[in-house]
């Protein structure tokens, strides 16, 4: 880990040095004053952070705590005594003897008059908007009590009408649904900057960017294009900190609801591991408090025919890859292998590093893969065929949107039609708008089961919610698969654990011939990091034998359809719970799962048998010429 660190960081901090200044930093605070109160806060603290610690209210709409600040709304204006202006409580860092004001009469009257000019140019919409009710212009529209004086004009709802000499109005469409996992609606954008700065300090894609000036400034991609034609992964980061309904999933959440109303098929749903964390947080359960049961009870009263539980499929995924991975190293194979299970990564490598394909794991992801089960396996088993069953995953992810809607993974039905393995997915907060629509408190229920088949999944699979979860499941078996004991006691492997955005480990195997191996292992989350860490494995500087790669900066549990948070730990408290979920588990090996050991039993034979590869594997597409043919075409 040592050598890995100083390879990847320009940098070294010598530690003593921190906690000396640490220290000292700590011993001298700054005294300030908030609406005439006296308080004592720390050094390089912002005016934002200090009120907020002290329950002083700032509006902001630009500002999250995750995000680089960049002080573009303007809204969090403070006044400061021997200050000739307001200044912006986000960029602004405390002083000694610091007099403050929240609540003057000149900040006030400044914070209702830019309400009232964004109010002006958003959509009367919200009773049909993704975000109503979770939407922070809506909370400070009521907040400030700002009424729309004049009927809402949006330029964007026009097209560029060309003179002899410029251009007078805009000229694109706001409404982008080329992918099926993200929506924009650029009539609802206020202009926060939010989405520019998540695309690029959690991913460094940099899709999304400020385009032309004044009044024609609006959010946009490169060249203007749908952003199924850019690099754009569909993770979703941008949703999720969007404070308005600009950028969204594509929703899902009719189509759900007339199926779960009407019952004319069998409706299934199966959930991911981060959902029932999700949930927990959101209904503010105890830190150890396990809420699959109140989930399952909740999914039960919306109206599912079968509940099943995805980490079922995380577990016959570990045992699909980790007898791929043992047989590249017992035949030859393409090295690094890299996980395949999340969406936006095969989005990246289909993209912009199709050199890869043949690196990554034929295995489908645990979403498809309890897909094509449901509709073959657990079908037959009901006397049933494919179209008979509409399977609903639901998933922290936006890309698993996408994924879901990929060509290859489609059975057919007794009509010789194709009929996807999975019909709908729905986000997290798609989850919570339909418990809404229902009136159904989950914490108010009494705890219920996953169905069966399909419907146990051991602690390990759960941990494919958190980065670096697929690669411990996968070190827990992949000793198993080889025949040997496993070597490493369960719960040590903490080099992998963590928020870390780049991780390794080395995992002593051994292949069926006996010969020792020690498996170079790492775990790399977040675009900004996968692709640092791709130069130094292009460049030679690492070597890797098997490698987990998430988009999303600690795994699924920060999924672009997660909840919305603004607590700057809350993917810390979400993986903490994910561990604690493990440590309080009976079954915690994929390899020991009694109804894994039944599918391979009666219906798949072996892992990697041909029917396996049939249903469970997949391959995957260069889609990088597409974009630059495009990019091409769009200069000429």
């Amino acid at each position: 880990m040592s050598m890995l660190s100083s390879v990847l960081n320009k940098a070294v901090v010598n530690p003593k040095l921190t906690r000396s200044l640490a220290t000292a930093a700590a011993e001298k605070m700054v005294n300030i004053s908030i609406n005439g109160r006296k308080f004592q806060v720390k050094p390089k603290t912002t005016v934002l952070e200090a009120a907020k610690a002290n329950g002083y209210y700032i509006p902001t709409l630009c500002y999250h705590p995750r995000l680089p600040v960049a002080g573009n709304c303007r809204l969090c204006l403070v006044d400061v005594k021997g200050s000739w202006k307001p200044l912006t409580a986000c960029t602004t860092e405390v002083w000694e003897g610091m007099e403050i004001e929240t609540d003057s009469p000149a900040v006030i009257e400044t914070v209702r008059s830019s309400l009232s000019m964004m109010r002006e140019e958003h959509p009367n919409d919200c009773m049909t908007c993704e975000s109503n009710g979770d939407c922070e212009f809506q909370d400070l529209i009521y907040r400030y009590q700002i009424d729309a004086k004049h009927p809402v004009r949006s330029l964007l709802k026009h097209k560029f009408k060309k003179t002899n000499h410029s251009i007078t109005e805009p000229c694109y469409s706001p409404f982008d649904n080329s992918t099926f996992s993200v929506a924009r609606d650029m009539n609802k954008c206020v202009k926060c900057g939010r989405c520019i700065r998540a695309c690029h300090h959690f991913q460094n894609i940099n899709i999304l960017g400020f385009i032309n000036r004044a009044g024609y400034e609006r959010v946009g991609t490169p060249m203007d294009r749908p952003m199924n034609f850019t690099k754009c992964v569909e993770c979703g980061q941008c949703s999720q900190v969007c404070p308005v309904g600009a950028i969204t999933a594509r929703t899902e959440v009719v189509d759900v609801l007339r199926h779960l109303d009407t019952k004319r098929k069998v409706v299934v749903c199966s959930t991911a591991p981060a959902i029932r964390v999700a949930l927990a947080e959101e209904f503010s359960t105890e830190a150890d408090f396990d809420f699959t049961g109140k989930m399952v009870a909740g999914l039960r009263k919306l109206g599912f025919d079968y509940i099943f539980d995805t980490n079922f499929s995380a577990d016959l995924t570990i045992m699909e890859e980790g007898t791929e991975l043992i047989d590249r190293l017992n035949n030859g194979g393409k090295f690094p292998m890299f996980t395949s299970c999340c969406p936006g990564w095969i989005n990246m490598v289909e993209k912009s590093y199709p050199e890869l394909s043949d690196n990554l794991s034929s295995c489908k992801s645990p979403q498809q893969m309890i897909g094509a089960v449901i509709k073959s396996y657990f079908a037959k088993k009901l006397g049933l065929s494919t179209e008979d069953i509409i399977h609903v995953s639901i998933m922290p992810c936006t890309a698993k949107k996408g994924e879901a809607r990929r060509p290859e993974f489609v059975q057919k039905g007794k009509d010789g039609k194709d009929y996807p393995d999975i019909d709908y997915v729905i986000t997290t907060r798609e989850l919570l708008t339909l418990l809404k629509l229902k009136k159904i408190n989950p914490a108010e229920l009494p705890d219920d089961k996953f169905d069966s088949p399909l419907g146990i999944g051991s602690s390990a699979g759960n941990l494919f919610g958190v980065t670096g979860g697929v690669m411990e499941a996968a070190i827990r078996t992949a000793q198993v698969i080889t025949g040997v004991e496993n070597p490493i006691p369960l719960g040590e492997l903490k080099a992998i654990r963590g928020l870390d955005g780049i991780k390794a480990a080395n995992v002593p195997l051994k292949t069926k011939d006996g010969k020792e191996v020690s498996v170079r292992a790492a775990v790399v989350s977040g675009g900004a990091n996968i692709q640092k860490f791709l130069e130094k494995i292009k460049n030679k500087e690492l070597e890797f034998d098997f490698i987990e790669m998430m988009m999303c900066p600690g795994g699924c549990i920060n999924g672009g359809g997660q909840p919305k948070s603004a607590d700057p730990e809350i993917v810390a408290k979400k993986m903490q719970r994910m561990y604690t979920m493990d440590d309080q588990a009976k079954l915690r090996l994929c390899h020991e799962n009694p109804e894994i050991i039944d599918v391979y039993k009666n219906f798949l034979g072996e892992p990697n048998s041909h029917l396996a590869h049939e249903l469970l594997h997949t391959h995957y597409n260069d889609r990088s010429k597409t974009i630059q043919d495009m990019g091409l075409h769009e200069k000429k």
